[in-house]
């Protein structure tokens, strides 16, 4: 289960980045709409959202703005940035070619050449 957890944090901030490229979003529904994709599989406590979000903030990937939600209820929606695009770009790229290293691995067995000269 923890190895679960340290590959869903790792790639946390692609996911965020994802969403926000399809729509603005702010924290509970990204939350909602990861566990609703992945089937219940990733669910992210907001122990760990927030400060991802600060993180990307921060950076300029993303930016805020408060939307009045009810008499006395904002919330807090994020949008993704240019800047923001052209990461979620890179992070795609660095995560399809490692996917795929992984896969190579995963699918080896053994050397043929040398198993056939035994």
């Amino acid at each position: 289960m923890k190895s679960k957890d340290a590959f869903k944090k790792g790639s946390l901030e692609m996911l965020i980045l994802k969403l926000l490229s399809v729509q603005d979003c702010y924290g509970y529904q990204l939350t909602q709409i990861m566990k609703k994709e992945s089937d219940g599989l990733i669910q992210i406590p907001s122990g760990s959202l927030y400060p991802t979000l600060y993180k990307l903030l921060d950076n300029g990937y993303i930016t805020e703005y408060t939307v009045k939600s009810g008499k006395r209820q904002e919330r807090i929606y994020y949008h993704l940035e240019e800047s923001g695009a052209d990461y979620l770009k890179e992070q795609i790229d660095a995560y399809r070619s490692i996917s795929h290293a992984i896969l190579k691995i995963l699918d080896y067995e053994g050397d043929k050449k040398e198993d056939d000269e035994k």
